[in-house]
Parts: structure tokens; C-alpha cells; sequence
């Protein structure tokens, strides 16, 4: 397994500058790592699925005076399931899945989103759980979806939810693209070098489509259609 140290020994050693010192680099890679896990677009326009290590569920209070709540700072995306308190799953809005945030409205009798009683209607939209009716009492609500990564800090540390046999070859390869990129124009750089990056880390993003496979996809639970996750958030 590729450990934070070794990340950035190997990187280092690509790139070849003092500039580039560990702090840098640590937030580099940190920064891959999650822009990993939020999806990477593919180059036949997909995005890259949820890692499935990352998978996680919330329990998540309803306000009583607003019609939505935040799911918390640990959320990423890809939520597939929503329960109520009593574990009864709750569908997303017909005719689309958990992000189909104008369909959700068109189903709210209240299109300001007024209308108090119990749960019948949930959507997300940003980092917020919507809901209809608002329950007058709080109430938890269960949400399955994908968190984000935990940053490493210490020079031990392995990165969050990626396979081990793609963790060098993906870090690496993305932040030398981004570094050798974003010089360019220095001596240190040239397109040649930022282009063999970035085509070798698309290489390595499709061996983790493939490793994660399509059975990785939850269905939404509940839904009159069987919408797969494709991994874009609103």
C-alpha cells in the first residue's frame, strides 16, 4: 500500500523541485484524493462512480421551522436511500432519483415549501436534505450515501477508500498533471509533460471504473423507475 511518505517521496522525485516541499505536497495529494472520490469525468463523459469503502449512513434531525437540513459535514454524495424514523423508506420524487430537486417541488402542494405534517417528500439539493410536509416535532431521518475521505496528516497514513493497488499510480499521476500544468510556461514544465500525466492518470481511472464494476451503482430504493447513481450532485 502506497503510505503518505511514499506519495510524496514519489512525487518528488518526478517533479524534481525543492519548490514542491512537503506541505505542499500533502495538500496536493489530499486534494486528489478527494476530487477522486467526488468523481472524476471520464473521457466518454461519464462520471467515475462512489468509492465503496466510503460508504457511510447519517442520521440526519429535521428542523421544525425550515423545510430542509444540512447532511453534515462527512457528506460527499451519491445518496441512494432515505428512511424515516420508524425505518420506512422514503422514494424519491417519481421520474427521477434523490437529486431531482424541480420534480421534488412539482410534488409539494406548498410550492413555498410551508406545509407542516409528516414527512412525505424528500429531495436533496446541494449539501441540504429538502423535505414535505415539516414535522412539528423533530424527527431523524436515516440517509445512505458515499462521505468524503479523511485527509491524511501523518506520514503513515494511506489514502481513504481507493484501492491499494491504484493508490501510486492515481495520486502520482494526478498531481504531477496538476503541477506540470500549472507551469507551463517554466522551465520546470512543458505540455509534454502535463499531457503524459494526465493521460496516464485516465488510464489508471478507468482500471478503477473497472475494479469497482457496475454492481457498485445502488438502485434507489422505492423509485417507479430503477435510476442508477451516476455521481453528479446538484
Amino acid at each position: 500500500m502506497s503510505t503518505l511518505l511514499s506519495l510524496r517521496n514519489a512525487i518528488s522525485i518526478t517533479i524534481q523541485d525543492p519548490i514542491y516541499s512537503g506541505p505542499m505536497l500533502t495538500t496536493k495529494i489530499n486534494d486528489c484524493v478527494t476530487s477522486i472520490a467526488g468523481g472524476i469525468r471520464m473521457p466518454n463523459g461519464q462520471i467515475s462512480p462512489p468509492l465503496p469503502d466510503l460508504f457511510t449512513t447519517l442520521t440526519v434531525g429535521t428542523a421544525t421551522d425550515a423545510a430542509f437540513k444540512t447532511l453534515g459535514a462527512t457528506y460527499q454524495r451519491g445518496v441512494f436511500s432515505i428512511s424515516d424514523s420508524s425505518g420506512n423508506p422514503i422514494a424519491p420524487p417519481d421520474g427521477g432519483d434523490y437529486y431531482a430537486f424541480m420534480l421534488f417541488l412539482k410534488r409539494c402542494p406548498e410550492k413555498d415549501l410551508s406545509e407542516s405534517g409528516s414527512i412525505h417528500h424528500v429531495a436533496i439539493k446541494g449539501s441540504n436534505l429538502y423535505y414535505q410536509g415539516i414535522p412539528t416535532t423533530s424527527v431523524d431521518l436515516t440517509v445512505h450515501c458515499y462521505r468524503l475521505p479523511v485527509d491524511m496528516s501523518g506520514d503513515a497514513k494511506i489514502p481513504d477508500g481507493i484501492p491499494e493497488h491504484l493508490q501510486m499510480r492515481l495520486i502520482r499521476h494526478f498531481v504531477c498533471k496538476d503541477i506540470f500544468g500549472d507551469n507551463i510556461n517554466n522551465k520546470l514544465a512543458g505540455p509534454k509533460k502535463a499531457i503524459y500525466h494526465n493521460t496516464e492518470f485516465l488510464v489508471a481511472m478507468q482500471d478503477l471504473v473497472d475494479y469497482i464494476g457496475i454492481d457498485a451503482e445502488p438502485l434507489y430504493y422505492g423509485s417507479n423507475t430503477d435510476s442508477i447513481d451516476a455521481g453528479i450532485c446538484d
